[in-house]
């Protein structure tokens, strides 16, 4: 494959997973009551802190994956975000009927997501290392 074909499956790999963030960010910003009532009904603490802390690091990883700044590191870190609000908010193993089946379907799409960023975070490393 083509080194410029490799570099616009990277970017068009970059926008999308970024609007991803960029959607859950100002969603946590525009609709704040929501998602902080069901971080307080999973039991969390401190839900203002990690309700803005979750909308910051979702807003700034998407502008920056839309930059292609530091791919690597920001993929890293929205693993590190996505994981554990994963495990804690979408726990299926404790739920029935429709709203079982609505969280596995948000808990798998949370891991392709973490595959994503994953498969963004080898390719920055590979390109560091030579030219892609």
């Amino acid at each position: 494959m083509k080194n410029s074909s490799v570099k616009t499956f990277v970017f068009v790999s970059r926008i999308l997973i970024g609007v991803t963030f960029l959607i859950a960010g100002l969603h946590k910003a525009l609709f704040w009551d929501g998602p902080a009532m069901w971080m307080a009904s999973k039991g969390l603490p401190f839900v203002p802190l990690l309700l803005g802390t979750a909308m910051v690091t979702e807003l700034a990883g998407a502008l920056l994956l839309f930059a292609g700044f530091k791919v690597k590191q920001v993929a890293i870190v929205l693993i590190l975000l996505l994981l554990p609000m994963t495990l804690l908010m979408h726990t299926f193993w404790n739920m029935e009927g429709m709203m079982q089946q609505t969280a596995v379907m948000d808990f798998i799409q949370n891991i392709a997501i973490m595959g994503g960023l994953v498969a963004l975070a080898v390719v920055a490393h590979l390109s560091s290392k030579q030219s892609i």
